[in-house]
């Protein structure tokens, strides 16, 4: 791994957040204050001057990579690795939607998939390594604009933590964690929410 800073920005507040809804591969509308954070996040990506931008294909996502990067001059770079866990039968519903409609929902298992059809935590942890340690191995300032799932493995996968503790982490809508990596090791040196 070489040396590299890396700012990861979790999308702005939706609807869907604010309904509890399981959105991974879906589209839901910023609320108010999702439309605020957009430019607030726009902001801190600026003021982080990166050499890179890079995003999720999902618009909660990309409309805040493409703010920043045309506040830094910079291009995007869309990466499938960076979308959100696949909800599979489970995607845009809520919780009590899915135990009226007796799905199997799994948070805790690492190898099955969360709900049937979707990803397993396996599956979007190993993406989002890869997807990670090839940006490390570049060098460099990035930002990253994705999710609260691809965060949480990012931020685990670059401090070098295990998988488990995915779950000693609230990544609320618009939180921002910047990551300075020297000679393999991570270290958080900012970890906050915008908005």
């Amino acid at each position: 791994m070489g040396d590299a800073d890396v700012l990861i920005v979790r999308h702005p507040e939706t609807l869907a957040n604010v309904e509890g809804r399981f959105v991974g591969r879906g589209e839901s509308p910023y609320t108010e204050r999702g439309r605020r954070q957009v430019g607030l996040l726009a902001e801190r990506i600026a003021a982080f001057r990166p050499e890179a931008v890079w995003s999720s294909p999902l618009a909660r996502a990309h409309d805040v990579a493409v703010a920043a990067a045309a506040a830094c001059g910079v291009t995007v770079t869309v990466d499938d690795r960076l979308s959100e866990l696949d909800f599979g039968r489970a995607e845009g519903l809520t919780w009590p939607e899915i135990e009226r409609a007796g799905l199997a929902f799994d948070y805790e298992s690492v190898d099955r998939p969360v709900a049937p059809g979707g990803e397993s935590r396996a599956q979007i942890e190993a993406r989002v390594a890869a997807f990670t340690d090839d940006l490390v191995a570049a060098a460099g300032r990035h930002a990253v604009c994705t999710h609260g799932g691809v965060f949480r493995a990012m931020v685990v996968h670059l401090l070098g933590l295990r998988t488990s503790d995915i779950w000693a982490f609230h990544i609320r809508n618009g939180a921002v964690a910047h990551v300075s990596v020297t000679e393999g090791h991570g270290m958080i040196e900012e970890f906050r929410v915008h908005g």
